[in-house]
């Protein structure tokens, strides 16, 4: 279920896999980071996080919004680049807070109003909304910088 949630993505470029990562080295103007994670894989990290409190120059406590890459040789010779997020760290902390809360109320007898068991729904679609819409902008700005570098 988990990996119906994350974001996928992919693009092709033409050129072999050596091509594309001697023009990264060689184009490094972008409007995110990229970190090599292996010979063929990556992340890339926005500059700009309204829900991490990411903005450049000045780090959080995480890496904000990211996503990961994979550089895979298609059989005509080109690149294909799948994207990839990873289950955030924030909704499963959230979850356990709420989890937490209710577990407590409950051996303490504390009975709640209504909207408390509407919350954890609600503002876990609420986190979620906001970091795929940021998730989803950094996606678009690798493969805008992908198409620019052809």
């Amino acid at each position: 279920m988990i990996n119906q949630i994350l974001l996928k993505d992919s693009i092709e470029f033409n050129g072999t896999i050596s091509e594309l990562k001697e023009k990264i080295r060689l184009k490094r103007e972008r409007n995110f980071e990229l970190e090599w994670i292996g010979e063929n894989n990556f992340k890339f990290l926005s500059k700009f996080s309204l829900g991490t409190l990411i903005v450049d120059g000045f780090p959080g406590a995480t890496d904000g919004i990211k996503g990961y890459g994979k550089l895979i040789e298609t059989v005509n010779g080109n690149t294909r680049i799948e994207l990839k997020t990873k289950m955030r760290i924030e909704l499963y902390f959230a979850l356990f807070v709420f989890v937490f809360i209710f577990f407590c109320g409950y051996m303490a007898g504390e009975n709640f109003p209504i909207w408390i068991y509407l919350l954890l729904p609600v503002s876990l679609l609420w986190f979620w909304f906001i970091f795929r819409m940021q998730e989803k902008k950094l996606f678009e700005q690798l493969k805008k910088y992908i198409n620019g570098i052809k």
